[in-house]
């Protein structure tokens, strides 16, 4: 096992000193993360190697379920106080075959104000290998007033591996009336075979308040009209969901989704089958997080029992 976590000033150097793997592993942006998944000699998933700069840092790597001693836990630390202008972060997560992790973060990630033509960006490289398994459900994203955020992911998907993606966008501080104040939002998904070949590909853009040239005040329609809407008023809280599972009938599951959101107070939902590989692409609205994060465990459980395996356990936060 090798792990790297060092401040700034040390990371680079002690990368330099490893193997070129290990500088391809680890080296990328200037504030980044980075996590590779191995199996030990008893079949365990565990953390093979790691990479941290300032602010994020992993937790250690937790069983959660003693019924399922095979998945590791992991939690991604961040010590900042948020996303600001101009903050570009990479993330790199790669699952060996095999191999099976659950990954989340402590707490929301706010996108704090910025000034006009500013944003942060946040960029994930994801590689899910023969076998493994990898469940990523994020914290959710709170866009402030004049924030403006552009997150990309390139996933590299192997045949057999499977994934469970989860994304919550809240537009604002809600309980202050900042109701789809931000500037922008943007989403881009794609998902690669190990060849090279594009599997399939999603792209959500959010525009909040616009920009007028040369004018006083930001043009408010845009949000005014989404604090009026008959679809947006009552739910503003924004998820999407990936499932892939290889070679197991997903329709049982899409039927009981769109059952539990039906009954559902304060949630819509639909889905749709993915090209090229056996997935699902959900998207839902909420009138809270709670209702939210309810539905995507929902959906993940469901997906684990389909899979043969334990449902989810709790995990503390």
């Amino acid at each position: 096992m090798e792990t790297i976590i060092k401040d700034r000033q040390t990371a680079d150097s002690a990368a330099e000193r490893s193997d070129p793997s290990t500088v391809a592993f680890g080296r990328t942006s200037s504030n980044q993360l980075a996590v590779q998944i191995g199996l030990d000699q008893y079949h365990q998933s565990f953390v093979q190697r790691q990479y941290a700069t300032y602010p994020f840092r992993l937790s250690r790597a937790l069983r959660l379920d003693p019924t399922d001693a095979h998945r590791t836990y992991l939690y991604i630390m961040n010590s900042s106080p948020g996303l600001l202008a101009g903050d570009a972060f990479q993330m790199s997560v790669r699952l060996s075959d095999r191999t099976a992790l659950y990954l989340t973060d402590q707490s929301a990630t706010k996108v704090h104000q910025m000034a006009v033509e500013q944003s942060a960006r946040v960029h994930y490289e994801v590689a899910v290998g023969s076998g493994a398994s990898l469940e990523y459900v994020p914290e959710p994203i709170i866009l402030y007033r004049n924030a403006s955020l552009k997150q990309t992911m390139r996933i590299t998907l192997a045949p057999t591996g499977s994934l469970f993606l989860s994304d919550i966008m809240v537009p604002g501080r809600l309980a202050r009336g900042e109701y789809f104040h931000f500037r922008q939002y943007v989403n881009r998904l794609q998902v690669y075979t190990p060849a090279g070949d594009l599997v399939f590909t999603d792209a959500m853009q959010l525009k909040g308040q616009v920009d007028r040239p040369h004018a006083a005040e930001p043009d408010r329609t845009s949000f005014d009209r989404a604090s009026q809407s008959p679809l947006f008023s009552p739910y503003p809280i924004l998820a999407s969901l990936l499932l892939v599972l290889p070679e197991i009938d997903l329709q049982p599951l899409s039927q009981d989704l769109a059952q539990f959101a039906q009954v559902q107070t304060n949630l819509t939902a639909a889905s749709s089958p993915l090209p090229n590989c056996n997935g699902l692409w959900l998207r839902a609205m909420a009138g809270s997080v709670s209702i939210a994060k309810t539905y995507i465990n929902h959906a993940l459980t469901r997906m684990r029992h389909l899979n043969g395996q334990p449902s989810l356990p709790e995990v503390p936060k």
